[in-house]
This record gives C-alpha cells, structure tokens and sequence, in this order.
C-alpha cells in the first residue's frame, strides 16, 4: 500500500477510488483553516468583537458572546497563538505622543493620568502600548505617516500638540485612527477628547464676577495652543455676559510657565492698579502670579483675587487653597483609548468626546469684602 502523509485521523477522508490517501487538492482543502476572520464575518461582527467574546472580555454582551462561541464551534475555529507568532502576526499596537516636552514633574497629574487610563485599557483589550516624544529636529525629517508605519501602530492618540509644532498639518491627514487630546481638527481619521474648557473657563469668570470682583485680568497660556483660545474665549464671554468691558492689555500670554505670570502679575497689576483678581489658564501660572502680588506686599485674596485651572494636587494646600478647575486624566486617558480602539475597529465615533470637570472654589477667590 502505498505511504500516506501524516494527518489528523478524525479529518481523514479516502478518495473516490477508495484508496488511503487523499489527493493534492483534497489536502489543501483540509489544510485550510478557520480563521477569526471567518467567525467574524459569519456572526457579523469585527474581529475584535470576535476575540474579545473567546477570551472572556466583559465588554461583548452574553447573547453575542452564545452567538460568536456557537459559530466558532461549527467552523471548528481553534485560535493558534503559536502559528500566529510564526506567520509574525503581531498585536495591535497604539501609543501616546506627548508633543511637548516630557516634564520632569507633573504636579497637574495630567501626563500620568492620561498614561495610565491609555495602559489600563490597551492591557484589557489587548493591544500593545507604547509612549511616543516629538522627535529632534533632525528626525522631523520623517513624516508623522512614516512614525506610524515604523512603530507599526494601529491607532495614535496625541497630547500637548500646539497649532505650530511639526506634523500639526501632517495629523489632519493621519491614515491611521487618531484622538487628539484638548484640540479640535478636521480629518476623517481624527477625534478629540477633552472637557468643555470654554465653558468651564466661563463658569469659573462667572464665579469671580458674582464675588464681587469687577476688574478681572486673564494671564494666559500659549497662544497657538488651542485649549488657550478656548479659556480665553470663557473669560471673554463672562465679561461681556455682565457688561464689563474686554481690555486686551490685560490678557497677556504666560506660555504656561509660572516664572513669566510672576512677573508679569506684577508688571499688570503696577501697571493698573485697579484690577482686582487675575483668572489664569493653569493653577501653575495662578501660583506664579501669587508669588508676584506677595512680592508687591499683596494678600490673595484680600488685595487681589486668583484663580487657576486643572487643580494641582497642592493647590488645595497651598495660600489657603486655589479656586480651579478640576479635570479627571485618568477618565480622559480611558476615554481616549476606547475611542482610538473603537475607530479601529471601524466603528462610527462623534467628532468630539467631552470629559466631565468640576469647578473647585476655594478661599483664593471668596467673597470680595
């Protein structure tokens, strides 16, 4: 008798001559295997859903999950991690780019808690994740599309990205799913995730103007970052809401570091004794200006009223506690990761997720006396 190949002997099926062995094409028929894409198609669903209800994923209702193991049974489907690290297959894989500099500290919180909600979510779902810097001027010489394809990312959620930097035009057209922390930007691929900073930043002025306080300078952050345009744009509208006038020499531009809203409360508040509270666009600008009117021999808020934003974790230590407003980054690291994985998986996701903020009102803007 003629040798057969080795095979799985509940499979074996004779050929019409009734000989032992199969044919050529018999083989190959065998040797195909189900694949997930496969299951997918059949019940309907993305692959991911797929994988997600035969590993146990608590995010695939019961019913689906009955539909999707039921179908797996009768195409026989047997995921083979083995064969899929031979063949290469590699997981999907997203990453945070922190656009701006990586700080050495981050008393807002808000780096680490981003990073930690994007890793809690990817570990869940599968996905690989890594953290991406804004490469050197010398790098930059490699597209945004080409970073993408190098790291062999499937989906890239960006933070700290100002309307100036590199690759700011390049994202617009990302070919890849990609969620934009605090900036807005047309593109078929691109989402943002952030809070309502407009209106949180006009509830906050709303707040100062109902304290009594009627004289109220801005110090500002950068102004081609666009979470400042929105801040500034509350504090605008407050002002004209209740009638005061909008002095644009009393909006002046911090780039968000507390040495320069140091000096430059002192040069405003020298140069226009008149204001009464300073609303600035991060608690670390509100710390610098503190400094600055203690340098003046002034008490907030009993000579000057300050109000911050993003709630540092010290503010509420710190003169007494510093009105601001408080943003979730873990929540918002969650948000961004289920939203970049739910456009990889080709679902339909609204241009904007907006995150809950709460407005924290401490004894750095109480009631003006």
């Amino acid at each position: 008798m003629e040798k057969c190949d080795k095979i799985d002997i509940n499979l074996w099926k004779s050929d019409k001559s009734g000989g032992g062995c199969m044919d050529k094409q018999e083989k190959e028929v065998l040797n195909k295997r189900t694949t997930i894409h496969d299951v997918a198609h059949e019940a309907g669903v993305s692959m991911t859903t797929v994988s997600h209800a035969l590993n146990g994923y608590k995010d695939v209702n019961e019913q689906t999950r009955q539909k999707i193991v039921e179908i797996a049974r009768r195409l026989d489907y047997m995921p083979d991690e083995a064969g899929r690290s031979l063949r290469g297959i590699q997981k999907k894989k997203i990453a945070l780019l922190i656009a701006g500099e990586l700080p050495e500290e981050d008393p807002s919180g808000i780096t680490y808690g981003l990073t930690s909600g994007i890793y809690k979510v990817a570990q869940k779902m599968g996905y690989e994740f890594t953290i991406l810097t804004m490469p050197s001027n010398k790098q930059l010489k490699i597209s945004f599309g080409q970073i993408c394809k190098r790291k062999k990312l499937t989906g890239i959620i960006v933070f700290d990205l100002a309307m100036d930097m590199p690759y700011y035009e390049q994202i617009k057209n990302s070919e890849i799913p990609c969620v934009l922390v605090d900036i807005a930007m047309d593109g078929d691929n691109v989402r943002e995730v952030s809070i309502d900073n407009e209106k949180a930043s006009f509830e906050e002025v709303e707040h100062l103007i109902e304290n009594g306080y009627c004289n109220i300078a801005m110090l500002s952050g950068n102004k081609m970052a666009q979470v400042s345009e929105r801040r500034e744009s509350g504090y605008k509208r407050a002002l004209e809401k209740h009638g005061f006038r909008v002095r644009e020499e009393w909006i002046v531009d911090c780039q968000f570091d507390p040495s320069t809203a140091m000096q430059k409360a002192m040069e405003l508040k020298h140069r226009y004794p008149e204001i009464d509270a300073f609303f600035c666009a991060s608690d670390g600008i509100a710390i610098g200006a503190i400094d600055g009117l203690m340098q003046l021999g002034m008490q907030v808020p009993q000579d000057v009223a300050v109000a911050g934003f993003d709630d540092f974790t010290i503010s509420k230590y710190i003169h007494g506690g510093i009105t601001s407003v408080k943003q979730y980054p873990y929540e918002m690291g969650v948000a961004c990761a289920n939203t970049v994985i739910s456009m990889i998986d080709g679902n339909r996701v609204p241009d904007w997720i907006p995150m809950e903020y709460k407005l924290m009102k401490r004894a750095s803007t109480k009631l003006k006396l």
